[in-house]
């Protein structure tokens, strides 16, 4: 009797440990895919052991923006198309000048007669680029923006002359000087009116302080992390814009993905061409335009 009873118990166990391998088995599926569905367009990846390594982003993912600074009196500043690439780790700035000619008519008069939405459409003709959401900001909210992203250093690519409060007087800088800017400064950049070489300045100079100010603000990845919603929040509660509150939760895992793995995620790729005599009108290069592809392109 003895016997048969310990048998008993060792058949017992074994049902008992097959039992608990397959119900852990499938909470482990539940689990898995649980996980691989809350993360929108993210696949978990696994190694041998089965341990998530990490989360990769396809070709889906990324995003194309118009983003625009204009003034209190609705005057256009500044244009910069960026492309948001999270499979390459990339967002590569486009700078354009509100002058820029696109089917006979510059780009400012095209936001000032229309709208944001319009010009959107004329950029994306113009550059034969798929633009996926408009952001407009004022000059107020882009230099919050700026601010929370932290102050970057810049060099400058022409002459410039910054008001300072504390000497009640202007300070000139050279071209190939470098900058400490705030987002005071980057709206007195972008707007600055006696550049030596025009609006052509202006244009550069808006590409290169946004690749700037994302690559200051990735370069910390936990104060960026911390901060990236506040980012958004103040650019959302100015602007007009098509991107909704939902489409920007959605992206946010890809926007830390990147945070997380890249430091100086950022370049800016201003458009070659020529401007009239009074460089009041820039016409973009088309080999430019042509050549765009391969620069946006999803590796």
């Amino acid at each position: 009797m003895k016997e048969k009873k310990q048998k008993s118990q060792i058949t017992v166990a074994i049902v008992y440990a097959t039992t608990l391998v397959i119900c852990l088995g499938i909470f482990g599926l539940i689990g898995y895919f649980a996980v691989k569905d809350f993360v929108p367009g993210a696949e978990a990846e696994s190694s041998d052991a089965g341990e998530t390594v990490g989360v990769t982003y396809s070709k889906s993912d990324s995003l194309t923006t118009l983003y625009t600074v204009a003034d209190s009196q609705n005057t256009l500043h500044s244009i910069v198309l960026a492309k948001f690439m999270p499979s390459s780790q990339k967002i590569i700035i486009i700078p354009l000048s509100p002058y820029t000619d696109c089917n006979g008519q510059t780009l400012a008069t095209s936001y000032a007669t229309q709208g944001i939405s319009a010009l959107t459409d004329s950029v994306s003709t113009l550059l034969n680029v798929p633009i996926d959401k408009y952001m407009t900001l004022s000059t107020s909210t882009f230099s919050d923006v700026a601010n929370i992203m932290g102050t970057s250093i810049v060099t400058l690519i022409d002459s410039f002359a910054l008001y300072d409060p504390a000497q009640d007087d202007y300070v000139n800088y050279s071209k190939g000087d470098r900058l400490a800017v705030d987002g005071n400064t980057a709206v007195e950049l972008i707007t600055y009116a006696d550049y030596s070489n025009g609006y052509a300045t202006n244009m550069k100079m808006s590409g290169e302080i946004a690749a700037a100010l994302i690559n200051t603000f990735f370069s910390h990845t936990e104060s960026a992390k911390n901060n990236v919603d506040a980012v958004f929040r103040k650019m959302y509660s100015d602007a007009n814009t098509n991107m909704s509150e939902d489409e920007y939760n959605q992206m946010k895992s890809a926007i830390i993905h990147v945070i997380e793995n890249s430091s100086s995620p950022s370049y800016s790729l201003t458009p070659t061409g020529s401007w009239s005599d009074d460089g009041a009108l820039f016409t973009i290069d088309p080999t430019f335009i042509s050549q765009l592809d391969g620069y946006l392109e999803e590796q």
